[in-house]
């Protein structure tokens, strides 16, 4: 096992409007980190290549220190599986902030994969998520088509990619996209919920196609499912060449947020009722995953321990 510690202070510019570390710089640190630790071990260009999972435990505020630890979990010819978690000091004590599952590449100087110059293994359980991963980028990879048409509440979200986004490859930096990734979404949510919300968890997402600096990201994003008080915003995210036209899918995936208060306490919120057939689709598949996350949520708080 191969693993790697880093240290955040969380600083007034971390935080968004109502004093919280912003739910895409807290990704983003558990990216950089899992990140530091594949380039230890494949020395050398690598990819993100899917997340399973990032929960977001524990709001960090202003002057907090955050120790962020990665290890990895299994191995294969040329992908690495990372486990990574952010222990939140306060004073004597560390509460469990956050937890992620992340799976990298290694890569050479064409991006194409590469064998690892070291042997990790993995036992029966690592090979099927590893698995599972297998079968959902099966799936995404034929569901090309924009998420928007024939959702009830959605936005589109629209940048360039520039240089100060880039990895040292050229291409767009995990950590960036999913910090552009929670903005899109949260404005979503509070669109929709008239009001602030906190970032609970992202869900899988395999990346089907990298993202290069001049690139045009569009992420497109709907309401997926409401509860009483939380909330699921899927996005579908695309990279545009603006001088060709071509349009490719990079990935999919779910956000949850908790709608919330002046106070930081869950408010209710309207229950869309699903119009189309599509959306009953999705409402279903959220419902049933919904089920799945809280569950795996709960376990992991009471296994995962900061020491």
């Amino acid at each position: 096992m191969y693993k790697i510690e880093t240290y955040y202070n969380v600083f007034p510019w971390h935080a968004n409007h109502f004093g919280s570390l912003h739910g895409g710089i807290y990704m983003n640190w558990l990216i950089d980190t899992s990140g530091l630790l594949m380039s230890n071990v494949s020395r050398g260009n690598y990819l993100l290549a899917s997340v399973d999972y990032i929960y977001l435990f524990k709001p960090a505020r202003v002057g907090d220190v955050i120790r962020v630890v990665a290890e990895t979990t299994a191995g294969w010819e040329s992908s690495v599986e990372i486990k990574v978690k952010a222990c939140i000091k306060r004073e004597e004590k560390e509460e469990l902030g956050a937890l992620g599952l992340t799976t990298y590449v290694a890569v050479d100087e064409n991006g194409r994969p590469r064998k690892l110059p070291v042997k990790i293994g993995s036992d029966e359980e690592a090979n099927k998520r590893r698995e599972k991963r297998i079968e959902k980028k099966k799936k995404d990879v034929l569901d090309q088509e924009d998420l928007l048409p024939g959702m009830s509440f959605g936005k589109s979200y629209i940048r360039t990619i520039y240089p100060e986004h880039g990895f040292g490859n050229g291409i767009l930096y995990a950590g960036k996209m999913y910090t552009m990734l929670d903005e899109a979404l949260a404005i979503v949510a509070k669109l929709y919920t008239r009001g602030n919300v906190f970032t609970g968890s992202a869900g899988a997402a395999n990346f089907l196609s990298p993202v290069r600096i001049g690139d045009i990201l569009e992420i497109q994003a709907a309401i997926e499912y409401t509860g009483n008080t939380s909330l699921d915003v899927g996005a579908k995210v695309f990279a545009i060449n603006h001088y060709t036209g071509e349009k490719r899918l990079v990935t999919r995936t779910v956000f949850s947020f908790v709608a919330i208060d002046e106070n930081a306490k869950p408010k209710p919120i309207q229950k869309i009722t699903p119009s189309t057939e599509k959306e009953k689709k999705i409402f279903e598949e959220r419902l049933k995953e919904r089920e799945e996350r809280i569950k795996l949520s709960k376990t992991l708080q009471e296994t995962e321990l900061c020491q």
